[in-house]
């Protein structure tokens, strides 16, 4: 609460308004729920072998190589609705003529939705705490893959605002940034780096949200990779501002 008396009032209060309606609406909790439950399954049983039992290793190097993909189905959930509801209530129109800049509006809902997927993500840490219970798990590991998770998150769900200023309804803004995110997972992936070759291959990879979630996947906080993803947040909330201005002078 401190943390919020720092920041201007009107961001506070758009805040608080988003934040509260992950609670309020039956999305909140069916995000959440369905989001542990098909991570921790994935992570303990897999799909075929490989599984948790299957390795017989105390580590959750794997548990992480989901979280791009899962991430690309979740996160729009959650961010479908910022800009799409406040259309179809006709709230929007109100919103803006609320001494509150765009930049606040961008920023508040950004900061509620990333808070949200944040808690959602720490709910899952009862799974590196059984592990370690019975085994020598890597803390480091587990601690460097978590904060790649927020950041994989923030870039998602930056992603997801901007793009869901476009939608005209939840449904259709969901699919947008479905397809727009699963673009940005599969930029690093092999079969795309080896279709592309050469130059447009590392073209590629430098622009993929997965390809900059390894390293920190494998345990290694790196500032590269952690500067591209701040910046890749600033840029969809700066062209979602930009957007906002023209639209809604």
């Amino acid at each position: 609460m401190k943390l919020l008396s720092l920041l201007p009032p009107g961001l506070v209060a758009v805040f608080k308004k988003e934040w509260a309606s992950y609670f309020n609406t039956p999305i909140g909790y069916v995000f959440s729920i369905l989001y542990l439950f098909l991570s921790s399954f994935l992570f303990f049983y897999g799909l075929g072998e490989g599984s948790f039992w299957d390795r017989k290793v105390a580590g959750m190097e794997e548990y992480f190589v989901w979280t791009p993909l899962l991430f690309v189905v979740f996160v729009p959930a959650i961010t479908m609705r910022l800009w799409s509801e406040e259309k179809r209530s006709g709230s929007l129109e109100i919103l803006f003529t609320l001494p509150i800049s765009k930049w606040e509006i961008v920023g508040a809902k950004f900061l509620a939705a990333w808070s949200f997927l944040g808690f959602t993500v720490c709910l899952s840490l009862s799974i590196p705490f059984f592990i370690w219970a019975f085994g020598d798990l890597d803390l480091g590991i587990v601690f460097a893959g978590y904060i790649g998770c927020i950041f994989l998150g923030g870039a998602y769900i930056s992603l997801g605002i901007f793009l869901s200023s476009f939608g005209k309804d939840q449904i259709s803004s969901y699919i947008l940034t479905v397809l727009v995110c699963l673009f940005f997972f599969l930029l690093g992936t092999q079969p795309v780096l080896k279709f592309f070759g050469g130059g447009p291959s590392s073209f590629a990879y430098l622009f993929a949200l997965s390809s900059h979630f390894e390293s920190f996947r494998l345990g290694i906080l790196d500032l590269s990779d952690t500067l591209y993803f701040f910046s890749f947040i600033t840029a969809n909330l700066a062209g979602n501002v930009f957007f906002l201005r023209r639209n809604y002078p």
